[in-house]
């Protein structure tokens, strides 16, 4: 019987550790550096993690995971693709917030406001990294790229579909690569939901809550 290989996903916030005094940059450092995982998967290009370019908006990764693998922690791979597929991808989503923009604006502004709306409920309400990575929270994020495929069309649904999907073939190869490897992966907080669920329906992967993780 082949073993299972353990996989934690946990949710970044990107720049917003900043600003979320119960989940600071600090706190991520110490989440991987307490989980100590063989391998790191991190939401960047092969060329980013490479030269260690400096993240805008991910910021996490010059605050909290490039120091961790320059002292040797751990292994990392890279979960975005490269291009051309990288620019393919966002094309995609592009195209189709263009095109509803044109043809509904009204409708692209509705959206927009839900977005706000979401995202200062949960702020209002999270306390604690738990809160962020939470049932609860996936729950929130699977519904509103429902609504955000509802919304926008083909191009959106396939393209986030296909980002994700990457997301997981990375973290497959990697579990080829060395066998029996502990993995964690780092995700902003919307992709998630998808790969946890994908991860819980493959036979090949045990996903390890991070509450477990931190035991």
């Amino acid at each position: 019987m082949t073993s299972k290989t353990a996989v934690t996903v946990v949710s970044t916030l990107h720049y917003w550790h900043e600003h979320t005094p119960y989940y600071t940059f600090d706190d991520l450092t110490q989440i991987i550096r307490k989980i100590s995982p063989d391998l790191l998967g991190v939401e960047l290009t092969p060329m980013d993690l490479e030269t260690r370019r400096e993240q805008r908006v991910k910021q996490e990764y010059q605050r909290s995971v490039f120091p961790l693998l320059d002292e040797g922690l751990c292994e990392a791979f890279p979960l975005e693709p490269s291009e051309p597929t990288f620019s393919q991808l966002v094309q995609m989503g592009r195209r189709a917030r263009e095109a509803l923009r044109e043809r509904s604006p009204e409708v692209d502004e509705m959206f927009g406001k839900y977005v706000e709306s979401l995202y200062e409920i949960l702020f209002g309400w999270w306390n604690s990294l738990w809160d962020v990575n939470s049932e609860e929270t996936d729950r929130h994020f699977e519904i509103k790229h429902q609504f955000q495929a509802a919304v926008y069309g083909p191009d959106e649904r396939e393209g986030w579909e296909a980002w994700n999907q990457h997301f997981l073939d990375q973290i497959r190869e990697a579990a080829a690569r060395r066998k029996g490897a502990r993995i964690l992966v780092l995700v902003g907080v919307e992709h998630a939901y998808w790969l946890r669920k994908r991860l819980r329906s493959e036979k090949e992967f045990h996903l390890v809550s991070v509450k477990e993780a931190l035991k």
